[in-house]
């Protein structure tokens, strides 16, 4: 049963390593650097990075990072996903779904000047597209947003 629960510091190495494995899917990679593991050690009790983990069996199957951003021109804190990652054998069973949906309720909840929730990816990347779009965000450009009316 997948169990969606924050992020700990004791699960960044699992996250790299799902990370890594998704990584190799489509580019030729090497294991994660330092740099990778400082940027996903920044999320652990940050509440301007908020991060959710799923975990099937203690076993971490995915992930989504977000970061909190005020913007200087608009009124209001936009969460900007960072990114989300579920495991190659997890896949098609709505787990990323479910960790936007918990994200997403845990921001409304807790982000009183919330105004929108943004989601870049490379535009040639066909799921992702699919994927933000089945969840209702509206495409700008290069980016999706969900906006919290």
């Amino acid at each position: 049963m997948i169990h969606i629960r924050e992020i700990q510091t004791s699960d960044v190495e699992a996250m790299l390593a799902l990370r890594s494995q998704w990584l190799s899917e489509r580019f030729n990679t090497v294991d994660a650097t330092e740099r990778e593991r400082a940027w996903f050690s920044r999320y652990p009790g940050n509440m301007m990075a908020p991060a959710l983990v799923a975990e099937d069996d203690d076993q971490i199957v995915g992930y989504i990072l977000c970061a909190l951003i005020k913007h200087p021109a608009m009124p209001g804190t936009a969460a900007s996903i960072d990114e989300i990652c579920v495991a190659a054998s997890h896949r098609k069973h709505g787990i990323g779904r479910r960790l936007f949906a918990e994200l997403r309720t845990r921001l409304i909840a807790s982000v009183t000047d919330l105004s929108a929730i943004r989601a870049q990816f490379d535009r040639e990347d066909e799921t992702a597209e699919a994927f933000w779009t089945a969840l209702g965000f509206e495409h700008h450009l290069l980016e999706y947003t969900d906006y919290l009316e």
